[in-house]
């Protein structure tokens, strides 16, 4: 296969000089980027994603039993006021619950965060003055959203000997040290619904009879629990500081406290009250397997390997079931299993990749040789790659890996098409020093402007605004380094390998093939040929008649254009991850008491349990969902953790399977990885082994994808805020949306926390009255806080730990509307009438005490108020919330906003879609700019490299005809075109492109050479096919490990993977015939054109195009 002496370049490039006569040279920098490699490989820490922190500030405040409605206007919105002055803000969302308010301030990306949170802070600091004067009243807490605050592990561990207090009381004191002390570990937080604490538990009638309030027990036992200074005194020659130590030591000590004396006797905190070393009353309960337990979280610090943390925490787990072998373990959380499964697919697609691209190699050169030059590429330019990401501080984590996984299938385009060229040259009959010169010399040009082509087309990504920009920066470059090493390599150890590897063995180019390897091969050469050579001949019919090409050519571009129209493709931002862990929240009545929530809790862990596909199930009692979920009597939290190698889809099916089960609820909408409703015969069997659903119970499941619940910033799935005044109409019309919204397929378990009112008993204090006798409503609210709540009167320590002492009245003397009416209040004597006791002068105080009923100046009543009052940018709205169990977001909105539009909104109301639908909306419009704007570079950088502005707009004609390929491997795939898949369109861009050009430019140095166009295309094009075909199918090959996801972890960058394998098979063979057809057609009807218009006075002397001049060596 001789080369035609025109196509030979006249002079050799320099950097193809020193490829062949520095070959230590070559060799030593190849080792040097090994060598580098090797070094930075263990020292990259290892992460679920790159470290980023969103610009979310959260301000809490803790008001105990305080109402919603109090909170919100006592609390959140001067704290809004406050917050809304800060430079950069978004939005600003609060939500008022009983005793608590959050205000989160989402910023602008781009803001420093950092100085956002001090600025946040001294503008709190300013309204301090404008809070409540109550000593209950917390300070706010700010706090920055971190994903490093997510628990790396998180476990439920019981213990058959110890009580639950005990235990908890054992990790706190102990236990959590030893955690705390485990590399790279940042915090270990221990959560208990039993905590140790001295109750003093007064009967309100022994109160009265001696005169005495819960308030006055929470006095006394505060003065006599002292340890303070008293003074100084000098004692002949020293001198002594005086120390009043008075700390109560015991339970008993407590209860041998005077309060207060009786006709000249003492009377103690015994004769009223009943005082115990056990635990607070119990407003949570936690359990794994039906046992009581507690709930331990352990987060990383900033930049640890996260691996090596979770493989450290196990080790102590092990170390601490050895000590103890009563306890036991329940993993409802580990990010380790997250991070190993997603990178050891990574490693697996980028191996099998390789592997298949090699085997390409050898499949068409049938040279070990050039197979081995190729094979040894790959790991120079994966090294240096790694290298490069130890030196811009990066992790290894799911977007770098999966970047190199990404560059597998395009860094070995470069050497593949050099070591093609240099074999032809090579059997044309050179010597292997000179085929290697002139390969890279002739090649040099299309392969330098190819590669730069795939490395400006990730420009572009640099720019995507938001946090999804943060994340796939490294992701950009870690496929900008990968291919400009690879462009490195393929024109400098490429050919010095091939002169080393080569130079004993020439192929053989005729005579019989011996052996069976080379009969197979001779038969693929014999295939080969004579497919090129119907390719030859159908390139020859195309450039003849074009009309009829570009008609199919424009059909097919017009079809795909309108099944994209009508949504044959769903949208996402992000596709989800396998995940064994699943959660279900469960929601009663509003106002439903502790203990029924915890019996319906119970229920559902003993169906769960008996489920064969669950191997441990963790619930919390009395806390609602989400990230730091608060606590709400009709909530609770069931973890289910499923067996090891469940896949998201599986995962989907059991949430969806058992939520409806539970609450009878439609499994509704078959989305992507979503459960089809179960048939009547399957839904009975299923009822019939684990339960008929629960009255009054509504479930909220999810699988935890905590890739997904980072991105959304533990925002649920979907969400639809309607605004207006009134809490009560804005109920009634969430509760009109559900239904509508229930029916749509793809949407489940659509509801709003607010579905109805919190039951509440009002007091209403009589001021005059109150006044009269010396009382303020604080004081009355106080004297109500501590019967029935209980107030901490002081602390114990033991052990260097402190014990809550707690006042509260027995919880059989709170249980009713008379015992809260009745309730004592301690008044002063001077003057005030209708006291019921009058007590003796109280230890230490310098007036009498009497006590009153607190009905006496108060109206107490049963009435309603809301439960929880959320407000957006400083108006009230109540979210609807449901969960999409796989069903991509785009393909639920419209249909979701047609069923909002039809509710017949009164003056002054109107909805609108939450942040992820916003979100996603904004990032796909970027991301259409960022392909038009990769396209403009791509254009301007081709125009440059041919001197031509017709060239490029030939060569960037192969983008759109790659687009049926896309639609259609998404739609026969039933994926959906998220972030992944739109980075798989920007490397798609590049490839394509990168084929045209390795056309283009040949035919155009034959045209310099002096051929006819018609020529020069029928001799190039046929040529460049070999590599075209090899760079497409290594780069398919290299994909199909990604696209199939078949590995546990991989299934997010499958999308990316089936968006380059069905772009690239239908542009490479729609653009074999499309781009050379167009190209001639051009260069026939339109380039004459534009000479004659462009024509100068003086006409050069050659009518050849202009070319830059050869380099020089």
């Amino acid at each position: 296969m001789p080369l035609p002496t025109n196509n030979e370049p006249p002079r050799a490039n320099p950097i193809a000089n020193f490829a062949v006569t520095r070959r230590v040279a070559v060799a030593m920098i190849a080792t040097a980027i090994i060598v580098l490699g090797l070094f930075a490989l263990p020292r990259l820490p290892i992460s679920l994603l790159p470290t980023f922190s969103p610009p979310v500030i959260n301000v809490s405040v803790t008001y105990p039993n305080v109402a919603p409605a109090s909170i919100e206007t006592l609390v959140t919105r001067p704290i809004e006021n406050a917050v809304s002055r800060v430079a950069g803000i978004d939005s600003i969302e609060s939500t008022s619950s009983e005793g608590s308010s959050s205000v989160r301030a989402q910023f602008h990306y781009g803001v420093n965060i950092d100085t956002a949170a001090v600025n946040v802070q001294e503008q709190v600091d300013r309204i301090r003055a404008q809070l409540p004067n109550d000593p209950t009243l917390q300070a706010p807490q700010i706090n920055k959203f971190d994903p490093n605050s997510l628990p790396v592990v998180n476990l439920f561990v019981t213990d058959s000997l110890r009580a639950q207090r005990d235990l908890a009381d054992l990790w706190t004191n102990q236990l959590s040290d030893e955690f705390s002390a485990v590399s790279g570990v940042g915090a270990v937080s221990v959560g208990s619904s039993q905590t140790r604490a001295i109750m003093v538990e007064p009967d309100a009638n022994l109160l009265a009879g001696y005169g005495l309030t819960a308030d006055a027990l929470v006095s006394r036992i505060k003065e006599e629990n002292i340890n303070l200074p008293a003074g100084v005194v000098q004692i002949s020659k020293n001198e002594y500081q005086i120390q009043t130590n008075a700390l109560y030591s015991n339970a008993q000590q407590i209860a041998d406290t005077i309060v207060t004396t009786k006709n000249n006797a003492p009377v103690f905190v015994r004769d009223v009250a009943k005082v115990s070393d056990s635990i607070q009353e119990q407003r949570t309960f936690a359990r794994l397997n039906g046992r009581p337990a507690i709930n331990v979280s352990i987060t990383a610090q900033p930049d640890a390997n996260v691996i090596g943390v979770a493989n450290g925490v196990y080790q102590k787990i092990d170390d601490v079931k050895r000590r103890y072998p009563s306890m036991a373990f329940g993993v409802t959380l580990d990010q380790r299993g997250f991070i190993t499964d997603a990178i050891t697919a990574l490693e697996h697609t980028a191996m099998y990749g390789a592997v298949l691209a090699v085997l390409i190699i050898l499949l068409f050169l049938h040279s070990w040789r050039s197979t081995l030059i190729v094979a040894i590429s790959l790991p120079i330019s994966v090294l240096g790659t790694l290298f490069a990401a130890y030196l811009f501080g990066y992790s290894l984590n799911t977007m770098t890996l999966g970047g190199l996984a990404l560059a597998v299938g395009l860094i070995v385009d470069d050497a593949i098409v050099v070591i093609e060229n240099i074999y032809r040259y090579y059997i044309g009959g050179e010597s292997i020093v000179a085929a290697a010169r002139s390969a890279v010399t002739q090649i040099f040009s299309a392969v330098l402007a190819s590669s730069i082509t795939v490395i400006t087309v990730f420009v572009p990504l640099l720019l995507i605004p938001g946090l999804q920009g943060l994340l796939f920066t490294p992701f950009a470059l870690m496929v900008m380094v990968a291919v400009g090493i690879s462009l490195l390599v393929a024109v400098t150890t490429v050919p010095m390998l091939a002169t080393q590897l080569w130079s004993s063995e020439r192929p053989r180019t005729n005579g019989s093939p011996k052996g069976a390897y080379a009969r197979f091969s001779a038969a693929f050469d014999r295939r080969y040929e004579a497919f090129a050579d119907r390719y030859r001949r159908m390139l020859t019919w195309s450039i003849d008649h074009p009309a009829p090409v570009f008609g199919v050519a424009a059909a097919i571009f017009i079809v795909t254009l309108i099944a994209l129209k009508f949504g044959v493709v769903a949208t996402e931002m992000f596709p989800p991850t396998n995940s064994r862990f699943t959660s279900f929240n469960l929601r009663m009545p509003t106002g439903t008491a502790l203990n029924v929530t915890d019996a319906v809790a119970r229920d559902v862990e003993k169906r769960l349990q008996r489920d064969p596909r669950v191997v441990d199930v963790g619930s919390r009692v009395g806390v609602g969902g989400g990230f730091g979920g608060q606590a709400n009597t009709n909530q609770a939290q069931i973890q289910a953790t499923l067996k090891p190698g469940t896949s998201s889809a599986d995962a989907g099916r059991f949430v969806a399977v058992w939520q409806a089960a539970l609450s009878g609820q439609r499994s509704a909408g078959a989305g992507r990885g979503a459960a089809q409703a179960p048939s009547p015969e399957a839904r009975a069997r299923f009822l019939a082994l684990y339960g008929k659903p629960i009255p009054g119970l509504s479930v909220f499941g999810r699988t935890t994808d905590i890739i997904s619940r980072i991105l959304s910033q533990g925002q649920d799935e979907l969400s639809i805020m309607i605004y207006g005044p009134d809490l009560a109409t804005l109920s009634r019309l969430a509760n009109q949306a559900l239904p509508g919204l229930q029916e749509i397929a793809g949407i489940t378990r659509p509801s709003t926390a607010i579905t109805d009112a919190q039951p509440q008993l009002n007091v209403t204090v009589d001021r005059t009255r109150a006044a009269s006798l010396g009382l303020s409503t604080t004081a009355i609210t106080q004297a109500i806080d501590t019967a029935t709540s209980g107030s901490i009167a002081t602390y114990l320590q033991v052990n260097g730990t402190q014990y809550p002492i707690i006042v509260q009245l027995p919880a059989n003397q709170r249980r009713s509307f008379d015992t809260v009416a009745s309730l004592a209040l301690s008044v002063p004597t001077n003057g005030a009438a209708g006291l019921v006791a009058t007590t003796t002068p109280t230890p230490g105080a310098n007036y009498t005490l009497a006590t009153i009923p607190l009905r006496s100046v108060a109206n107490v009543s049963i009435g309603s108020g809301p439960s929880q009052i959320t407000r957006m940018n400083k108006q009230r709205e109540i979210e609807i919330t449901a969960g999409l169990n796989g069903a991509p977001l785009g393909s639920v909105i419209a249909a979701a906003s047609a069923s909002m539009n039809a509710l017949a909104l009164p003056t002054g109301y109107h909805w609108e879609f939450g942040s992820n639908v916003s979100q996603q909306g904004s990032t796909f419009s970027s991301l259409g700019l960022i392909v038009a704007l990769a396209i403009l570079l791509i254009y301007m950088l081709l125009a440059a490299q041919f001197e031509s502005l017709l060239h490029p707009l030939v060569i960037i004609t192969a983008v759109p005809l790659s687009l049926a390929g896309v639609v259609l491997a998404l739609v026969l795939t039933h994926r959906s075109f998220g972030l992944t898949a739109f980075i798989g369109i920007l490397m798609l861009v590049g490839i394509v492109v990168k084929n045209a050009i390795l056309v283009i430019e040949f035919t155009n140095q034959l045209r310099h050479g002096g051929a006819t166009p018609r020529d020069a295309l029928l001799q190039a094009a046929p040529l460049r096919l070999r590599p075209i075909l090899m760079t497409t199918l290594a780069t398919v090959g290299g994909m199909t490990p990604l696209a199939l996801g078949l590995e546990t972890g991989s299934s997010s960058q499958a999308p990316l993977g089936t968006v380059v394998i069905g772009g690239l098979l239908c542009s490479t063979l729609l653009s074999l015939i499309v781009i050379p057809t167009l190209y001639l057609w051009v260069t026939k009807h339109v380039e004459p054109r534009l000479q004659r218009k462009a024509e100068p006075v003086e006409q050069p002397p050659s009518p050849r195009p202009v070319r830059p001049a050869p380099a020089t060596g």
